[in-house]
């Protein structure tokens, strides 16, 4: 279960994708502080490959993580690199340290987690980027997801819930 949302939501992310324009992907939403479908995506990606670097290396480190900005801007490549990303993440729980940088002191803390804890966070920040997203759709005026895309599953299941209430 923990990769089946998490798959879904990629797929979703993926199939959006494909249906957008370089110039779309690539445009600056103006209500998202001037950030692009493209960096949002380039994000997602660079948080899922920590996790999944994480479970060679045994450190979770989203703070020092490589940045390829041409995620941002090459809609094929994210693509390839989403579907890539859903080929080799599933893989059995561990134990991994979470590095974390404490800014006030200017010493690294470390965390206690597991792959599957990052895993089911990983989704949960794609949902929220996805919500971003679609905020940048309504802005560019194109209507490619449905009213699902972006919402997360506790929520879906509450509306679903009110829905038969009202129902009945």
């Amino acid at each position: 279960m923990v990769f089946e949302q998490l798959n879904q939501q990629l797929f979703s992310l993926s199939n959006l994708i494909s249906k957008l324009t370089n110039q779309q992907y690539s445009t600056k939403i103006s209500h998202l502080g001037n950030i692009s479908i493209g960096e949002h995506t380039r994000h997602m990606i660079e948080l899922l490959n920590c996790a999944i670097n994480a479970y060679t290396t045994d450190t979770v480190d989203y703070v020092n993580r490589s940045r390829d900005l041409s995620l941002e801007s090459e809609r094929e490549f994210a693509l390839t690199t989403i579907e890539k990303i859903k080929e080799i993440v599933v893989q059995s729980d561990k134990k991994l340290n979470l590095y974390i940088e404490n800014a006030e002191e200017r010493t690294n803390d470390g965390v206690v987690t597991t792959y599957y804890r990052e895993i089911v966070y990983n989704t949960e920040h794609v949902i929220h980027h996805l919500a971003l997203i679609k905020v940048a759709l309504f802005e560019l005026n194109l209507k490619l997801v449905d009213d699902n895309f972006g919402m997360a599953y506790s929520t879906l299941k509450y509306k679903s819930l009110l829905e038969q209430e009202v129902s009945n």
